[in-house]
Order: structure tokens, then C-alpha cells, then sequence
């Protein structure tokens, strides 16, 4: 055999490998199960050697001799090996057993934070360059274990939300770790993560889509997440979630905009269970809610909570709800903590300037005084370019606040077992 007959041949087995090549990974990849079988790499270089077998055997022994049609083999050759080894893949891969919902175990290190900063940039000028940034959340660090609620509070604009998509790489961290079950969560955000870690949007309107039923909308994760790809036992799965939150199996056949409020957030709590999650991040999920629906929704996290053993992270601006569900409560002012402690020692102690005047402004039933007792002054600097020294200075109207506030960064002060302020003041710290 000339060398000019051996290069033509290696020329045309490496078309041959790339057709096959990619057919196996399309075909492989069109099954949204096919996101948790890892390794995937493997199966598609297996898929490929029937297409060079063929090729190598019709060009030394000539069995057919045109391009074109032992291309167009080789094509058919690598569906068929392709949908044999997805096959095999999900006939060995035991997708039922993600399913189940387990029972976790209590006071395990669920999720850790560690300095985290969110930075927006700020682009201007004919080139668009950065000109400034928004410190969005400027180092913060916290941890929740299973079978644990943390409350975040603050104003709006404070962060929050932005901790929560940080959390779920919705958005780009500038410093900072973050470790799920003591593993560092990288940009890669895998399906096991998805999996793990669910939201509950504020506005389940917007959560939740009106062209499907509800069997459909709490199948989908099912079937891309779980593999359960069977109509009967989906929909079996689908009832036993809709009966965790207290649902009813006529419901599942029903377009959303037939339920209320409370209904349409018991259905993406389901949602979320659908995965077998271990951490729950709620964003505001009692806002919209009248107070006697907010009071079902919260006691059904806690029964869910106390049952399964699930983590959350209990974002909201109201801090009569934080009472009711949380364990440990962060407050949080212009992208930083500023006290972090148990409910009783933030509703008991409050010690920095910031909680107090959060607790003071709550709004209580009184039938003798339709006054409000106390409003935080000023506005919330810009993030953009926040004040020097403590964030909360300029509104600060505390007897103890000193000199230092205005050009010192806040120390962490520890005030007793498990809490915590950021601050400068003298008195605080004595």
C-alpha cells in the first residue's frame, strides 16, 4: 500500500469518526436524563468504533467502493450504535432511586459562605468601559446546617435576593467560596446541585407557567432531574407531593390560574420537593399572601422542615415571619451583616443601631395609637459609592456613635455565644 492510499485512508476515517462522533453525542444529549450520567465522554467514543470497524473493513477489502454511500452507512451505522448505548446507559442507571425523598440527618454542615462579594459593573463612555461598580454584597460569611432556617432580612436593595443567585450561580461572584455539603460549588453548576439545591420565587404567578397543568408542571423536574419518564408514575409521584403540601388529587389536572394565591405557592413548594432537595432557598414567599394564607404556607415549612430535615434560607423584609420560622437571623444593610444571632438574641438584644431601629418600626395592631412609633431616617446610601467607614453611619442616630464610625470599617464584635455585630461604637464594645 502507497503512503498517498494510507493518508487518503486516514483522512477519511477521521470524517468517518467526527460524523460518528457527533451523532452520538446529539442523540445521546437529546434525553434531558442524560444530564446525570457523568462521564459521558466514554460512551460516545464507544459509540463510534462499529462506524470505524465498517469503514476499515470496506476500505481494505473493498466491499463497497463509492464515498458517498459508505458515508451515508457510516451515518446509519452510528445512529443505531448511538441509540443501542443510550439504552444501555438508562437501563443500567437506577434513576428511581433519586427519587425517593430521604430523611436528613439533623445538625449536618449544609451550606457554607465564606467572604462573598457580588459586584455589578457600571459601563459608560462611547466604548462602554467600566467606570464603577455596584458592591452589591460586599463580604459577607454564613453557614445553615440541615434541619436549620436562616433568616435574611433588611431593606430593599440591601442584597438579599443577590445572595440567593450567587448561591444558585445565577450570577457571577467577584471573591468569595461557597461549599454545599463541604464541596466548593464552582462555575460548573452541576446537575446534582440543581438537583440539591431549589428556590421558591416570591411571585408564583410568575413561577409558574399557564399553558400546562399542574401534573406537568410538577412532572417536569421529575422527568429531566429524576429520569421517571413513565405517565403512571409520574403522575403517582406528582399526587404524593401534592398531598405533602396538602393538595388534592382532583387539583392535578387543573390550569394555574384556577387556584389562588396560597394554592399556586403550595404547588411550587411541591415543585421544588420534586427533586429530593437538601437546602431551600425561599425569596419573600409569604409577600403576596394574605396573613392566613402566610400562616398555612409557614407551618407547612416547618412540618416539612421538621420531617425531612431540610435546610433554608428564609430571605424576607417582614421580621414577624422570621419570628415565626427562622432559627438564626442575619441582618443584612447595604450588601454587609451587621448582626447575626438566634431569634431570642436579635429580638431580645438587639445591640447594633441598625437592628433596633428595624425592631422599633415594626408596625403593631394598636387600638389606642394609629401612630407609627418610630421611621429610620434618610436614605439608603447608593452602592454604587457607599459612605466610608460603617455603611450605616450616615442614618445612624445611636448616643454611642463616635468619630470612628465615619472612617473606620466595622469590627466584628461578639456579644455573646453565637452573636455577632459589626460595629465601632465604644459603648458597644465595652
Amino acid at each position: 500500500m502507497t503512503f498517498e492510499i494510507f493518508d487518503g485512508y486516514l483522512i477519511e476515517l477521521l470524517i468517518v469518526f467526527l460524523i460518528s462522533l457527533i451523532t452520538s453525542y446529539f442523540y445521546i444529549n437529546w434525553d434531558d436524563r442524560s444530564q446525570l450520567v457523568e462521564k459521558k465522554f466514554r460512551f460516545y467514543f464507544i459509540s463510534t468504533v462499529p462506524s470505524i470497524i465498517y469503514y476499515t473493513l470496506s476500505f481494505f477489502f473493498v466491499l463497497i467502493n463509492n464515498l458517498g454511500i459508505n458515508l451515508i452507512i457510516v451515518l446509519i451505522i452510528s445512529l443505531v450504535s448511538s441509540i443501542l448505548t443510550k439504552w444501555i446507559i438508562f437501563q443500567n442507571f437506577k434513576f428511581e432511586k433519586l427519587s425517593q425523598i430521604n430523611e436528613l440527618e439533623r445538625g449536618k454542615n449544609l451550606l457554607t459562605v465564606k467572604n462573598l462579594k457580588v459586584y455589578y459593573p457600571l459601563l459608560g463612555g462611547i466604548l462602554k468601559r467600566q467606570i464603577g461598580a455596584v458592591k452589591a454584597v460586599d463580604g459577607i460569611s454564613f453557614s445553615i446546617k440541615t434541619g436549620e432556617t436562616l433568616g435574611l432580612v433588611g431593606e430593599s436593595g440591601c442584597g438579599k435576593t443577590t445572595v440567593a443567585k450567587a448561591i444558585l450561580n445565577l450570577t457571577e461572584r467577584k471573591e468569595g467560596e461557597i461549599l454545599f455539603n463541604n464541596k466548593l460549588i464552582s462555575e460548573n453548576f452541576t446537575s446534582y446541585l440543581r438537583q440539591k439545591i431549589q428556590m421558591v420565587f416570591q411571585d408564583p404567578d410568575a413561577s409558574l407557567n399557564p399553558r400546562l397543568k399542574v401534573v406537568d408542571i410538577i412532572a417536569e423536574p421529575i422527568k429531566n432531574l429524576l429520569g421517571i419518564t413513565k405517565s403512571t408514575k409520574n403522575r403517582a409521584h406528582v399526587l404524593r407531593l401534592m398531598e405533602e403540601v396538602s393538595l388534592k388529587r382532583e387539583h392535578l389536572d387543573r390550569f394555574p390560574h384556577e387556584f389562588s394565591g396560597g394554592q399556586k405557592q403550595r404547588i411550587i413548594i411541591a415543585r421544588a420537593l420534586a427533586c429530593n432537595p437538601e437546602l431551600i432557598i425561599l425569596d419573600e414567599p409569604t409577600s403576596a399572601l394574605d396573613v392566613s394564607v402566610q400562616a398555612q404556607i409557614l407551618n407547612l415549612l416547618k412540618v416539612l422542615q421538621k420531617k425531612y430535615g431540610y435546610g433554608y434560607l428564609f430571605i424576607t423584609h417582614n421580621l414577624s415571619v422570621v419570628n415565626h420560622i427562622a432559627d438564626r437571623i442575619a441582618v443584612m444593610y447595604l450588601g454587609r451583616f451587621v448582626e447575626i444571632g438566634t431569634v431570642d438574641q436579635i429580638f431580645k438584644n438587639p445591640t447594633h443601631p441598625y437592628t433596633r431601629a428595624l425592631l422599633a418600626s415594626r408596625s403593631e395592631i394598636d387600638p389606642y395609637n394609629d401612630e407609627i412609633k418610630f421611621i429610620i431616617k434618610g436614605e439608603v446610601p447608593s452602592p454604587i459609592n457607599p459612605p466610608s467607614g460603617c455603611p450605616f453611619n450616615p442614618r445612624c442616630t445611636s448616643d454611642a456613635r463616635t468619630k470612628a464610625c465615619e472612617f473606620e470599617t466595622p469590627n466584628k464584635i461578639k456579644i455573646e455565644e453565637n452573636h455577632f455585630i459589626w460595629c465601632n461604637m465604644k459603648i458597644l464594645t465595652e
